[in-house]
């Protein structure tokens, strides 16, 4: 037994066997996996997915505690399988959940391959319904990563007495879908919500209340003691007057289920949506393809798959055997890739410039999706609105600097791919036409802001981010959720039935997201200096000049 002390839970209590795997070097990899991107705004949040990891594990032992107290006490027949056996494999997945998170946690994922429901089925053949349950998925990226290399770590440790099936269920959120009755496997679905639910899980609640700790953006207190109290199940009636037993809160919950959706909604809005947050992960995204890119290619004898995003590049050995400095992959690597410039290509060099020099780094010309509606909505009439974003979205995958630099790249593959079209190939020819006409939507857009540029004086400086989904509140979430509240056994309801706060839909505008433009502080300055508003100055040019 070993204590650990924690900011914000204090002493936390780890028997040995999970001391075991806390030491262990792929566990404690995560020391150098940074939480969240939150740095560029928020200095302090300097906390790791190690510190997350151990207060998801604190907060799983308090749940389960409450919630097998709570069910043996209301229905002490209901459950006849091994509480102790449910509690540790639930209990390793909490600290597992995360040890195959890639570099820079969600900014990296993206690069890790898909074909994690094959991968799992060949460590566990013998769970033919769990592989039908991973039909429709395995979970995010680092979710499926996770469960591979959590379970290849508990079996080198020699832990037996845990469900596998479970444990990789809990860590991808994969519940069991095959049931005769309405409670099979109720308590194990109910327990993989713990880690991996909806809308509120450990996992959750342990980085709104890291994040609000370390980033100060105290919002809401979140009274999780009360919250795990009130776990249990109870008897639901339906509509149509069938009886089932359902996951539910008892109503002394009430108010702190509707507090985590509402920091949750903060958090989301307010910090992850920030413009300065999304342009850091935008350059540690690039930075990563650039770093995957160089590798691939300096060692491309080894690294032969399609990402070094890989379970070796994970491990202590790693590649280091064949000559190739990778193992314990991490933010580290990432970062001496960068720093050191080994890789003197043109867009290594930019990206280190923008990354290590704050004042290299292009501004947002608005600070928020409201700032960005109203002057939308304002300066664009409606179908402009819609086809300049609709042309942002489309080149926004492999689009992010506008310059003269990446004007003329674009006009040189253009004209290559105009080349190709006067192939003989039909298929060649087709393909060359898509990506032509494609090509011919960048280029339209980087003229656009070349010629606003000459209009105004300005240096030809540009950068822009697509945000995908307008900000939804998860209140919209609760509405359709399957928490139940149960106010005596006689009454119970969805948890839809009792909220006092409704979300506001977004409308169709809405729905096609939105974008930030950024642009240099000298820029800034020059357009502050003739006292005009850059934002509105761009978009009033594009409402002006955009042919739909």
């Amino acid at each position: 037994m070993k204590q650990i002390k924690d900011p914000i839970y204090e002493y936390i209590s780890i028997d040995d066997d999970y001391i075991n795997v806390i030491d262990s070097p792929e566990y404690q990899r995560l020391r150098n996996v940074i939480q969240t991107s939150f740095q560029s705004l928020y200095p302090s949040a300097l906390h790791n997915r190690f510190t997350h990891s151990i207060g998801v594990f604190h907060l799983g032992r308090k749940l389960f505690t409450s919630f097998r107290e709570n069910v043996k006490n209301n229905f002490p027949c209901f459950f006849i399988g091994d509480w102790d056996k449910l509690q540790k494999t639930f209990l390793l997945a909490c600290l597992l959940h995360d040890v195959g998170h890639s570099p820079f946690s969600h900014t990296g994922e993206g690069f890790y391959k898909d074909n994690f429901r094959e991968e799992i089925h060949k460590s566990l053949s013998a769970d033919s319904e769990l592989h039908q349950d991973m039909e429709h998925g395995t979970g995010k990226p680092h979710e499926a990563m996770s469960a591979i290399v959590g379970l290849k770590l508990i079996r080198r440790l020699g832990i037996t007495d845990i469900d596998e099936g479970l444990f990789i269920r809990a860590i991808t959120g994969v519940k069991y879908e095959k049931k005769s009755a309405p409670d099979d496997h109720l308590i194990e679905n109910i327990v993989i919500g713990m880690l991996n639910g909806s809308l509120i899980d450990v996992d959750k609640l342990d980085y709104l209340i890291r994040d609000g700790y370390v980033t100060g953006f105290n919002t809401m207190s979140l009274d999780v003691e009360r919250l795990f109290a009130a776990y249990t199940i109870a008897d639901y009636t339906d509509s149509s007057a069938s009886e089932y037993k359902v996951p539910a809160y008892k109503r002394s919950a009430l108010s702190v289920i509707e507090n985590v959706t509402f920091a949750n909604d903060l958090e989301r809005h307010w910090i992850q949506n920030h413009p300065s947050i999304l342009y850091d992960a935008r350059l540690v995204d690039l930075t990563i393809a650039s770093y995957d890119s160089f590798m691939k290619r300096k060692y491309r004898d080894v690294l032969t798959e399609n990402t070094v995003f890989t379970q070796t590049a994970l491990s202590l050995d790693g590649y280091i055997d064949q000559g190739v400095p990778l193992s314990l992959l991490s933010d580290d690597d990432i970062i001496t890739y960068l720093k050191n410039g080994e890789d003197k290509s043109e867009n290594a060099v930019l990206l280190k410039k923008q990354y290590f020099g704050r004042g290299e780094r292009l501004k947002a010309l608005w600070k928020s999706e409201s700032e960005f509606s109203h002057l939308e909505r304002e300066i664009m009439g409606s179908a402009i609105r819609r086809s300049f974003k609709a042309a942002l979205k489309a080149i926004s995958g492999h689009a992010f600097f506008i310059n003269e630099n990446e004007m003329e790249k674009a006009k040189k593959q253009k004209e290559l791919m105009e080349a190709a079209e006067q192939s003989e190939d039909p298929d060649l020819k087709s393909a060359a036409a898509t990506s032509r006409r494609a090509q011919e939507a960048v280029i339209r857009i980087f003229t656009t802001f070349h010629q606003f540029c000459i209009e105004k004086s300005l240096d030809f400086t540009f950068a822009f981010i697509f945000v995908e989904h307008h900000y939804e509140s998860n209140y919209s979430k609760l509405q359709n959720s399957d928490i139940y509240i149960e106010f005596s056994k006689k009454r119970v309801i969805p948890f839809r039935d009792a909220l006092s706060v409704t979300a506001v839909q977004p409308d169709e505008d809405e729905k096609n997201g939105y974008y930030y433009i950024f642009s240099s502080s000298k820029n800034i300055c020059q357009m502050q200096a003739k006292n005009e508003d850059f934002g509105r100055e761009i978009l009033r040019y594009i409402s002006r000049n955009w042919i739909t």
